[in-house]
């Protein structure tokens, strides 16, 4: 009977790893923010505002995005590698650019930072998962964010 390299591999191991594997999972944490507003349209890369009309829709969005993240994930400490998926529910049926709402959340993953949700916002340690449109009954921003292994 021939032995497959994982099999051969898994034979030379003194300990199975999956077992560590599944408790690595199993601790893996989550954090969800539900805004009760879309993204500010100030913040859209299309809007075209005087900059200090742009720099206080940031702060407001920022100081609330850090605020709620502080509320939900109490003192734990940040997600070091993570991932952030965005659901826009909205209340009617007019079609909407995804890729500008979504860089319209800049300034709450800014604020997920200064929540203490996650460590940093750049390409190593946040990485995006997905971005949805979809009805409801008033109009949300849901901000999931998962912890990854990295």
């Amino acid at each position: 009977m021939r032995l497959s390299p994982l099999d051969k591999h898994m034979s030379k191991m003194k300990e199975n790893p999956l077992p560590r594997l599944a408790k690595a999972i199993e601790n893996l944490r989550a954090c969800q923010l539900i805004f009760d507003h879309l993204p500010f349209r100030e913040l859209s890369p299309n809007a075209r505002h005087h900059w200090a009309v742009k720099a206080r829709a940031v702060k407001a969005q920022r100081e609330e995005a850090g605020w709620l993240a502080k509320s939900v994930w109490g003192n734990q400490d940040p997600m070091t590698y993570a991932r952030i998926s965005y659901e826009f529910k909205v209340t009617d049926k007019r079609q909407r650019d995804i890729d500008n709402l979504v860089s319209a959340c800049k300034s709450f993953q800014d604020g997920l930072i200064d929540g203490g949700v996650i460590l940093k916002d750049d390409s190593e340690h946040l990485a995006w998962w997905k971005a949805t449109i979809t009805q409801g009954k008033a109009e949300q921003t849901i901000v999931r964010i998962e912890e990854i292994i990295g």
